[in-house]
């Protein structure tokens, strides 16, 4: 995995792009944080499995999120990314 500053510039990325380049980056992360066993950190494997978790609820089309009360949009899942953001920060204060 890449450190922790490399990190959360790729979750800065997420933010800033819009749709369909925003799902590809998020699958990426997604998938990087669930084929990676080299994150030894606990917590820190705790808040990149549960953010990779809950990117899975994001859904752009409002349509298709009207379907499934679990399914968000972009405000929360720039919230979701933000806290994340901030427990990175946390956990390495720099």
């Amino acid at each position: 995995m890449k450190s922790t500053i490399e990190i959360i510039e790729s979750l800065h990325k997420i933010i800033l792009e819009r749709e369909p380049i925003r799902m590809e980056l998020i699958k990426s992360f997604q998938n990087k944080v669930w084929e990676d066993e080299s994150i030894k950190d606990e917590t820190l494997n705790e808040i990149l499995s549960g953010l990779a978790y809950d990117l899975d609820f994001y859904e752009p089309n409002e349509d298709w999120r009207n379907e499934d009360p679990s399914y968000y949009g972009d405000d929360r899942l720039e919230k979701e990314i933000r806290i994340a953001i901030q427990k990175l920060q946390a956990l390495n204060p720099e």
